[in-house]
């Protein structure tokens, strides 16, 4: 059987019992999902302040006319239309599961988490009390030789033990580790927004550091130049990637020349203390001069018959 566990741990002798480590985990887990919802909610506030459809979309009842409750919305549709084996489903997802193998080794306590997002396993490894790390690497695979700063016998020890722990062949587990107790991070995709929104014009966050105005820009003018292009729907994924990786090309040797540098930018995301503004209140969709639109397409086909 295939065995993949590339993010197991080991807890170490320093780290709590499980009641008190589970309550540290569930601390700082929330502290680092709190650092990554604000990315997903600038993105979302900057379609609804940069995409004229996301503003004109139907969205049902007046709550959701207001910027804050829309770009809210917008997420949540977005997730709902996505199935949970999907890449970009629930990316800020957290949990983690534990598990003992008592031999003549020794107790070892070990540990696995599902996470969307490797910040978290990095937050779980910077776990400490006193210098002294609460777990420390205990990955093993059987897809892959065998790390040469692992000792054979470590490896033979690190197999055996997930094994164990699988119980792989046990028909009711199935070979997985969902029968072993553990801690999940609550609702994490209606959690994305309401991790900011109480309370949060008391809130300090900048949302345009992390969806800034140069990369609105650039999305503004991908938008116009793929629907000036018109472009033939059918080509499949790659032929897709493919054109878009050189409209982006074309965009960005346009920006490098003195009238792309002198080009009006879009303005900057309202503040934390603004998003409840009216969608009717914001300032019109930002458009990207035709005169740039039009020259980024001829950089285009040129790479585009360069490339033939």
């Amino acid at each position: 059987m295939s065995t993949k566990l590339h993010h197991g741990l080991r807890l170490t002798a320093h780290a709590p019992d499980l009641f008190e480590l589970t309550r540290v985990i569930s601390q700082r887990m929330r502290e680092v999902f709190r650092v990554l919802a604000v990315p997903v909610i600038a993105r979302n506030v900057a379609r609804v302040v940069d995409e004229a459809e996301v503003r004109e979309r139907d969205m049902g009842g007046p709550l959701h006319n207001y910027l804050v409750y829309r770009a809210r919305k917008l997420w949540l549709d977005e997730q709902a239309g996505l199935g949970d084996r999907t890449t970009f489903h629930d990316p800020l997802r957290f949990s983690i599961v534990f598990g003992q193998v008592d031999d003549d080794y020794g107790a070892r306590r070990l540990a696995y988490p599902f996470a969307g997002n490797r910040v978290y396993t990095d937050a779980l490894l910077a776990l400490e009390a006193d210098d002294r790390p609460f777990f420390v690497d205990y990955h093993y695979q059987n897809q892959a030789d065998r790390p040469k700063e692992i000792r054979e016998d470590e490896w033979k020890r690190r197999r055996d033990d997930w094994n164990r722990l699988l119980e792989a062949d046990d028909r009711e587990t199935d070979g997985t580790l969902g029968h072993l107790p553990g801690w999940q991070l609550p609702d994490s995709i209606e959690g994305v927004f309401d991790a900011l929104l109480p309370g949060h014009k008391d809130t300090i966050i900048d949302l345009n550091a992390h969806c800034t105005i140069d990369r609105r820009m650039c999305r503004a003018l991908n938008r116009a130049v793929t629907l000036a292009l018109r472009f033939d729907p059918g080509g499949g994924i790659n032929r897709v990637l493919i054109r878009n990786r050189c409209i982006e090309r074309a965009i960005s040797q346009y920006l490098d020349t003195a009238n792309g540098k002198a080009m009006p930018r879009p303005a900057p995301l309202p503040s934390v203390r603004e998003l409840d503004l009216a969608v009717d209140e914001l300032p019109p969709v930002y458009e990207p001069p035709a005169e740039a639109v039009g020259r980024i397409c001829m950089l285009y086909r040129e790479q585009a018959r360069a490339g033939d």
